[in-house]
């Protein structure tokens, strides 16, 4: 099942610190029950499906980081 959502970023830079991506994936368990000697088994692992990666420049992530701190700065809330 292809996901539409992502619950989990992980952000990745290279060591020039030009470049930053932002993967963007969907994070959940898959389970499989078995059926063995009258008693019924879980077998789960953890999924990862990608729905998307964003590349930026120094530029671009400092552009970001910008905006997304002036959203915070609406809500209210106090960040460290």
């Amino acid at each position: 099942m292809k996901p539409i959502f992502c619950n989990t970023i992980n952000l990745t830079h290279n060591k020039n610190k030009t470049e930053i991506v932002l993967n963007f994936s969907h994070l959940y368990t898959e389970h499989n029950f078995t059926a063995k000697e009258g008693q019924l088994t879980d077998v789960s692992g953890q999924v990862v499906e990608p729905v998307a990666s964003v590349l930026l420049s120094r530029e671009g992530a400092l552009a970001l980081a910008r905006l997304m701190n002036r959203v915070i700065e609406n809500w209210g809330e106090d960040v460290e």
